[in-house]
């Protein structure tokens, strides 16, 4: 009676151990097959992330090659922030705001009729080419100022111009930068 109780248990062990065997073979060629599909949706939402991460970057990049000057200044919600930091000298950035925009104005309708090509921007991110390669200057990484001018020219290293400045001083950078640039 040991006996077959014994031979009944073994038999039943192998069974289950041959049952649950065929089912992990089962499952390891179910999984066999869909790495190629892991793989291929792996590589394409990857590729996906990129691309995005890509576009949502050269969104706020701007490539200044094309414009001999480039007035940047912060944009609306940088304009807030810096408000907030400042508290209660806030009336001071209000004024160089506004300074900044009315000379930026006057330099670019008197320059915007001529052939030299002019741009006023917000974005992050300035690309430019210097004689050593593509450089970038990352507005709200700069210590010197919030606004600027970068005076740009093909053959000519770009001159970037920290701060405020009148249109007179404008002008007179602009006329010396491509006096010297050949």
């Amino acid at each position: 009676m040991k006996k077959s109780i014994l031979i009944t248990i073994i038999g039943v062990l192998i069974i289950g151990i041959g049952y649950f065997g065929i089912k992990m073979f089962d499952f390891a060629r179910g999984v066999k097959a869909d790495i190629p599909k892991n793989v291929e949706n792996y590589e394409k939402n990857n590729t996906e992330k990129l691309i995005k991460t890509e576009i949502e970057q050269n969104l706020d990049t701007l490539n200044i090659d094309n414009y001999n000057l480039v007035f940047f200044h912060p944009n609306e919600a940088e304009f807030d922030e810096l408000l907030m930091e400042n508290g209660e000298k806030s009336t001071s950035l209000y004024e160089m705001n506004s300074d900044f925009g009315f000379y930026a104005s006057n330099v670019y309708d008197s320059i915007s009729k001529t052939e030299s090509k002019i741009k006023i921007i917000t974005e992050r991110i300035i690309e430019y080419s210097t004689k050593s390669g593509i450089k970038y200057l990352d507005r709200l990484k700069n210590e010197e100022h919030s606004y600027g001018i970068i005076f740009n020219k093909k053959n000519c290293e770009p001159r970037i111009e920290f701060g405020i400045m009148t249109d007179i001083d404008m002008f007179q950078i602009w006329n010396e930068y491509r006096k010297n640039c050949k």
